[in-house]
């Protein structure tokens, strides 16, 4: 833009052009033009105050619902491929492969677990674990209070138990309850952002991904019930 411009020079552009503005709406709807209309101006400059408030706050609500939309879209498309993934074998150390690369690759986690409760230890490698049911009573109950999908802060001593060999300090966590036929544990994704996994978050997703998980494991460990 030529910051060259002075006033008179835009006054003369738009004398010249009285079409402007009626070619151009988004430029008046920026303007604060002042009324000087004895005993109404403050009411009507009171009044477009309001409506440009308003069509900020719709602008801001729009932008909103198109990053939540474009967000979903993301989530469902790694979903899917997550899916697919778990479905082409019924090995369970390479479905616990594919898991590994989709924590890291697909949902950038920081340090993440899976808690496969009452399992033989034999199956415990890298970031499994296996703990009793009882253990987990024992030493985090709170953890068994999680239902449903969990997102927030823990407890230091819940972020130990979760991921023993992450060192640095954790700020937030997602914790994702499975259980499916004979087959209960908990998928565990931690960051030490403490805004990135908030309260406010929409769990939907992680919901499914808890039964597809849960479902695929518990067929591969021959834990289905018929």
């Amino acid at each position: 833009m030529n910051s060259d411009f002075c006033a008179e020079d835009i006054r003369a552009y738009l004398m010249a052009h009285p079409d402007f503005f009626e070619l151009h709406p988004n430029v008046l709807e920026s303007l604060i033009i002042p009324h000087h209309v004895s005993g109404t101006h403050s009411l009507v400059e009171r009044q477009v105050a309001q409506l440009r408030k308003k069509n900020e706050q719709l602008r801001q609500r729009v932008s909103q619902l198109l990053a939540t939309a474009r967000t979903n879209n993301q989530l469902l498309e790694k979903t899917q491929k997550l899916s697919l993934l778990l479905n082409e074998t019924l090995d369970f150390s390479a479905q616990i492969s594919t898991l590994k690369t989709v924590f890291e690759k697909d949902f950038n986690a920081e340090c993440y677990s899976l808690l496969l409760f009452d399992q033989a230890s034999s199956l415990q490698h890298d970031y499994i674990l296996t703990p009793s049911l009882g253990d987990v009573q024992k030493k985090v109950p709170g953890l068994m209070n999680i239902q449903h999908v969990f997102c927030g802060q823990l407890r230091e001593s819940e972020y130990q138990f979760l991921f023993p060999h992450y060192e640095k300090t954790l700020g937030s966590v997602i914790v994702i309850p499975i259980d499916k036929d004979n087959l209960q544990g908990l998928i565990a994704l931690g960051s030490r952002d403490k805004k990135r996994f908030h309260h406010q978050l929409g769990t939907l997703f992680a919901e499914y991904i808890g039964n597809m998980v849960g479902s695929s494991l518990a067929n591969t460990l021959g834990l289905r019930t018929q």
